[in-house]
């Protein structure tokens, strides 16, 4: 892997947090992968916080922990960029449930998924995390009904809706990059809406499980 020079790795963060602002779409700084220390680094030094998580430079932390919120932390002021991505590469982060929610699909069912709705007209922003599971972006929608949640649980889905947050591009996570296919820009940031994207993640698993085959599932040769 080719390692990109912290200040380099600062800018092209900054960049996409202003790209991102400037379409409309709040963002927060969060910690970073460091691939020295093995762990997620962040604005608290000797935080103790594991894994991704939202952090703002200045805010007080609780325990050594950042207690922060992605809420607190996100702006969709272009001139607080510089105060949260100009000294270290926090990675960026979307709250989620106020301009997109977000369906996590893992990799099994993604392709999939993603064919169907770009042959239905319907796709929208896709962002590919390193493991290969995908976040479609929707457009905001209610809460969701408890048995919809539990079925999505079924089917390897997730719903992240407002509280929640995900990781945008090009944020580094601890095994690779989080990656644009597509970015918002060539679909015009259009959102398909939530409940085609489920709708269609219902064909793309009932037609998944119609194209196997089990053995005894035909006669045996006579």
């Amino acid at each position: 892997m080719i390692s990109i020079p912290p200040y380099r790795r600062r800018r092209r963060l900054a960049g996409a947090a202003r790209g991102y602002i400037a379409a409309g779409w709040p963002v927060a700084p969060g910690a970073w992968w460091d691939p020295g220390e093995c762990r997620y680094r962040c604005s608290q030094p000797g935080c103790l916080t594991e894994g991704l998580h939202p952090t703002l430079p200045g805010a007080p932390a609780l325990n050594r922990r950042c207690e922060v919120t992605v809420t607190e932390a996100a702006t969709a002021d272009l001139g607080a960029v510089a105060s949260r991505w100009g000294r270290q590469p926090h990675s960026v982060l979307l709250p989620t449930g106020h301009v997109s929610d977000v369906i996590e699909i893992e990799a099994s069912a993604a392709r999939r998924v993603q064919s169907l709705l770009a042959a239905n007209g319907g796709l929208g922003p896709v962002a590919r995390l390193p493991d290969d599971s995908v976040l479609l972006f929707t457009t905001v929608a209610d809460a969701l009904d408890p048995d919809l949640e539990v079925e999505l649980a079924a089917a390897g889905a997730l719903h992240h809706g407002r509280g929640s947050w995900v990781p945008l591009p090009p944020s580094q996570l601890a095994d690779g990059p989080v990656r644009w296919t597509p970015s918002p820009g060539p679909v015009r940031w259009r959102l398909p809406s939530l409940q085609a994207v489920v709708e269609t993640l219902r064909v793309a698993l009932c037609s998944s499980r119609a194209e196997r085959r089990y053995p005894g599932q035909f006669p045996a040769p006579g």
